[in-house]
This record gives C-alpha cells, structure tokens and sequence, in this order.
C-alpha cells in the first residue's frame, strides 16, 4: 500500500511517539494503512522476504493490537517475515502479548527539559569542555533555513557532509537514520557550532510530536574540531530548544550489550548478529561507546528499544534486511550468503563457536 507524505505527516502529528518517526517520510518506505479504518500507518521496507517496518505503528495507543494483527496478516499474505525495528516499551507489551520475539537492542536517553541541570561535581568535565570551547571562539545558534537561508552556512554544512561520506567510506544511510535535507528542511531544525562564522560542526533535529520533543536525528563535524564542541553544541541546543516551548529531547539509541532474550540456544548468536550490525553501521563513524558519550549529559531516564519479529524465533536473515535497509548500496547478497552459511554451521553446534563473527565477516 502506498500514502502520500502530506497524510503520513498528518498522523505523525497525532501519534508519531517513536523518537525516529519523522524519518518515515523518507522516499524509501512503502505505506500500510488499516483496512478497518483505524488512524495509523506503519512504514516499511522488504529485503529478502521481510517486512521490516521503521520503528513501531504510527497509532493511538489503544489501536496497536488490532493494527499489529492486521499487519501481520498482511505480511502473512505475502510469505514476508514481519520484523519492527527498535520499538519501545508501550508497543513491545502489545507484540509480547501477540507472541513476536524481542530482543533488547539498546536503551535510549531521555532528557526532560525542565529539570535539566548539569550543576555538581558529576558534570565537571561537562562543565570544563564547554567552556573551553567557548574560550576557543566556538558559538552555538539555531539556524531556520525557512525563514531566512544562509548559502555561506549551507556551504559550510554541505562540504561536512561530503567529508563524513568519504570517511565513513559507503552508501547514504537510510530508512530510520535520516539526511540534513537542506533542500527541503520540512520540520527539521538546525544547530550550528560557529567559529568566525564558518560552520565547524551541526546538529539536525526532528520532531516527536505526540511528546512535544525533539530527537537528534544526526551530526557532522569537522574531523578535528576544538576541544568541547559537541558537548557545547548538545548543551546550547537543548537550552535553545527549552526556550522554545519543548519539554523533551533525546539523543538517539546507545547500542548495549548481553541485553538480549534469555534464549539458552540463540542467546549469543544474537548478541554475535547485534553486534556484527552494530559494527557495520558503526565502524563508519569510526564508532565508540555512544552510551558513555551520552551518559555525560545527564539523562531524566533511560527507556528500553527493541527488534520484534514474527515468527518468534530469531533468523540471520533478519539481521541481513536490517543492513540491506540502512545501507541499501554498500550491502550486498555476498553479506547474505556469508551470515547464512555462518547460521548453518551454528545451528549443527551446542554452542556458539567463538570465532562466529569473524566468520560472518567473511575474514
């Protein structure tokens, strides 16, 4: 089933509760509407015979069973696997309830504005990083391409991008990870980290409306910047972001590990499947401890994201689509092959062989 962006955004804005929902409004996505009418919508994408949607049902709260069944049945319909992609705790009791199985693929930082404080010896080195940073020069505004543009600074934002493509060193992410947009900003907002008004680093942010807050979508830097600038540019756009009437922000999901369903049998292949995921989007970003980085700031809570799936025994190839849907270039049936092949072996096995990974990266 296919919706145009303009209905999609209008459900957003009555339940869009998933921190990444904006992202559904990315082209890649198909569209599942309710057969019975009910307000929502899911987006997905298939790979390999699986339906995986981005993030949990677009819906009111007391809608997601009825729209969880008629999805299922749907996919059901089409041989698909039916696969959710970090999902929170008020949806994964629903899909407990149906019998999906779930894994715990990390906890998410939430920070309510209102009580944010970094007083006290816990945020010292907070403290001190900023203000070093501020002593260097460094200044943090909120830039609204809507209301006035300002080619110089797109530039600046334009030729980050362009770098970090390079060094990350593979295709544009997709599906729930979304892209600076500056040629159609939509609702995004900007946060820029100014040096003598040439743009050293940026922040875009895209709305949670059924929680009046604000998720940081992503950021690019420069590959050496001053010291304290992303906990400068973090900092001044929450404050920024509280004078502007909203009350919650999150920084995104920090992967964890041995968080996984307490499966004798498949416990630690997934936790092997988790982190070879993890691993190839991360090692990108030249990829380090994310929880610590964003433990920093102070969370108010640390909320649960899940991977459900149905039928409820974990499959490699569900590990293949989640890859295939963020990197749909950079991924390849060479990838699928080699994680099939390393299941096989695994599955012949009373446990995990140590070197499973290694395999499954074909070293």
């Amino acid at each position: 089933m296919n919706g145009d962006s303009d209905s999609v955004l209008e459900i957003l804005k009555r339940h869009g509760y998933q921190s990444q929902s904006y992202n559904i409004l990315r082209s890649d996505k198909s569209y599942f509407f309710s057969p019975s009418g009910i307000d929502g919508v899911i987006a997905y994408v298939v790979h390999a015979n699986v339906a995986l949607a981005a993030g949990e049902p677009v819906c009111d709260s007391s809608d997601l069973h009825e729209f969880v069944s008629e999805f299922r049945l749907f996919c059901n319909e089409h041989k698909w696997r039916c696969c959710f992609q970090a999902v929170t705790d008020r949806c994964k009791k629903i899909l407990k309830e149906q019998n999906f199985g779930i894994i715990k693929i990390g906890e998410e930082p939430i920070f309510e504005l209102e009580k944010l404080s970094w007083a006290g010896s816990g945020f010292r080195s907070l403290r001190k990083n900023c203000s070093s940073a501020k002593r260097r020069g460094l200044t943090i505004v909120s830039y609204c391409p809507l209301d006035e543009r300002r080619p110089d600074w797109e530039k600046d934002m334009e030729n980050l991008s362009a770098e970090w493509m390079k060094f990350k060193g593979s295709g544009e992410f997709a599906f729930l990870i979304g892209n600076p947009g500056l040629a159609d900003p939509g609702e995004r907002k900007y946060f820029l980290a100014l040096k003598d008004n040439q743009v050293e680093a940026f922040v875009v942010c895209t709305p949670v409306y059924a929680r009046n807050g604000i998720y940081f979508d992503l950021m690019r830097r420069k590959e050496k910047t001053l010291s304290g600038t992303s906990q400068l540019l973090i900092t001044e756009s929450f404050r920024l972001l509280k004078e502007q009437g909203y009350t919650m922000a999150t920084l995104g999901t920090a992967p964890l590990s041995n968080e996984h369903v307490n499966d004798p049998t498949h416990s630690r292949i997934i936790e092997l499947a988790l982190n070879l995921a993890f691993d190839r989007l991360g090692h990108f970003h030249r990829y380090k401890p994310l929880y610590e980085f964003k433990k920093q700031f102070g969370p108010t809570s640390w909320e649960g994201r899940y991977l459900v799936f149905w039928p409820h025994r974990f499959n490699p190839i569900i590990l293949y689509s989640i890859l295939k849907a963020y990197d749909p270039s950079g991924v390849t049936g060479k990838l699928r092959r080699q994680i099939q092949h390393a299941w096989r072996g695994v599955r012949k096995l009373d446990k995990v062989p140590e070197n499973l990974l290694d395999r499954v990266r074909g070293r």
